[in-house]
């Protein structure tokens, strides 16, 4: 099942970080700790995010008290694969500001990433209780509840479609959790939208093949498994995927 769970939300104060803006609603800071946190804000958004963590870090030292840096510094260390540094900042967060929902989401992403559905769940329920018509909050209650509630995955990520419909991720989202339900013709209607909306989304090409295969729709599922292995970067990390794409590819010739 986990292999579905690829587009979990990381979200930031201030601008966008992969997916979702959302407005922090911390105290009047110093302006030395908050312009150190706007330059953490712009070199996160450049891709720099070692000097990203240092100019967070900074504002930290100077504002210990400092939420909205807290969970910036937490997304960073998301973005590098630090799920447990990731967590504390959230955690630290939220003892700042309990009513921080974009803490909360972040929060539920990281939880669900390190196996912690039950944790994951109860993160994003309190974001939604926070912000009713969050987006974020109710795709990534969607995508955790695919483990566990597939009736509930299905409810919330239409949720998140109704607020946001131009979101590809949610459609995707949902595409996996129609998959996992059996209705194969209803995701594959899920993973076209989404394609429309972001032509280039490479899970989305995987999955729209695996489910027109399993319908019998090789010429197609053929096609789409093309697709992934022209998208997929040419890395070393990569070519095993690559390889199994180019199998799959002969297979269904």
């Amino acid at each position: 099942m986990r292999g579905y769970l690829m587009a979990f939300l990381i979200t930031s104060i201030s601008f966008q970080v992969g997916c979702e803006t959302l407005d922090g609603g911390s105290a009047t800071k110093s302006q030395g700790a908050t312009t150190y946190y706007d330059r953490g804000l712009s070199l996160q958004h450049q891709g720099d995010f070692d000097s990203a963590i240092a100019e967070f870090r900074t504002a930290l030292r100077l504002e210990p008290g400092y939420a909205d840096a807290h969970n910036a510094l937490g997304a960073v260390l998301a973005r590098k694969g630090d799920w447990d540094g990731a967590i504390a900042e959230y955690r630290t967060a939220l003892r700042l500001d309990r009513n921080h929902s974009a803490a909360h989401i972040n929060l539920g992403a990281a939880l669900a990433n390190k196996g912690n559905w039950e944790g994951a769940i109860s993160a994003f329920r309190t974001a939604i209780r926070l912000e009713p018509t969050n987006f974020a909050a109710h795709n990534g209650l969607g995508v955790v509840l695919t483990t566990t509630d597939l009736d509930g995955a299905i409810s919330e990520l239409r949720t998140a479609i109704s607020l946001s419909p131009d979101h590809a991720s949610a459609h995707y989202n949902l595409g996996n959790a129609l998959a996992v339900k059996g209705d194969d013709d209803s995701a594959v209607a899920e993973y076209r939208t989404a394609l429309r909306l972001e032509p280039n989304h490479v899970n989305a090409h995987h999955s729209l093949g695996t489910t027109l295969e399993r319908l019998g729709r090789n010429a197609e599922a053929r096609e789409e498994f093309v697709h992934v292995q022209r998208l997929l970067p040419n890395t070393p990390t990569n070519q095993k995927s690559i390889e199994e794409m180019r199998q799959r590819v002969r297979d269904l010739e």
